[in-house]
């Protein structure tokens, strides 16, 4: 069976910004709309802004009922956070929302484990092996590296490879929790070592720090000490 793809184009940083702002206040009927007009000066193809629409709608708005309570909690302070927290947002709420996107930042973390470049070309291979050698793939991967780009988030050098500028400290133990929630939730683990969490790939551009004791100050985690070193962690419902 062919694994959907769904990221058709490059995802612009304050396209999120104001979908997630707007989100906030408009229906669904609204929300189309004043996107429709927001983005005219940066996309002017009808069907280009079309497919933009609905990825910014798919990211913020029409998420899984399983995130729901996760997207209110967040967009309820979202006017309230830095640059770089909204950053982290969109970029958990994109995992959320498209697989794609999430296989390949997770590609990528587990590469800059290994070394400090990560040419375009092992990205795309690799993402081939995921979801088959089409062109479709081919269009995706360059879209999510192109946004990726726009964020900050990597830096191309020679031979079209990336590093990662600088990676962006996060802090605001609401936001902890969020990184640790989307972990758990998208990776579909029970439980899983702390340790794990705190080194996951799929938020390679970002520096944190997640420990018992903060989990332990939000009832959405219970966490167990398995043995005499390993800590783990899992969702309470």
């Amino acid at each position: 069976m062919v694994k959907p793809v769904g990221f058709d184009q490059k995802v612009m940083l304050h396209h999120l910004d104001y979908t997630a702002n707007e989100s906030r206040k408009l229906t669904r009927k609204e929300m189309y709309e004043v996107l429709d007009y927001y983005l005219r000066d940066d996309i002017k193809g009808t069907k280009s802004r079309k497919n933009a629409i609905t990825m910014l709608m798919k990211t913020w708005y029409l998420v899984d009922d399983e995130y729901i309570l996760i997207r209110d909690r967040i967009l309820e302070q979202f006017p309230d956070f830095t640059k770089e927290e909204r950053l982290l947002l969109h970029w958990g709420m994109m995992i959320i929302a498209y697989p794609f996107f999430r296989d390949l930042v997770q590609e990528m973390g587990n590469l800059y484990r290994l070394q400090d470049e990560v040419p375009s070309v092992v990205i795309g291979r690799k993402m081939k092996e995921l979801y088959g050698d089409r062109r479709r793939v081919e269009v995706a991967t360059s879209a999510v590296l192109m946004s990726l780009r726009q964020w900050g988030t990597i830096e191309m050098v020679k031979k079209r490879s990336y590093i990662i500028p600088l990676k962006i400290s996060i802090r605001s133990t609401e936001l902890l929790h969020f990184i640790a929630e989307i972990i758990l939730r998208t990776t579909k683990v029970a439980a899983i070592p702390i340790d794990l969490v705190q080194n996951h790939s799929l938020f390679f551009p970002f520096s944190f720090d997640i420990n018992a004791t903060i989990l332990k100050s939000s009832p959405s985690f219970r966490v167990d000490r398995q043995g005499m070193e390993m800590i783990t962690v899992e969702l309470t419902s």
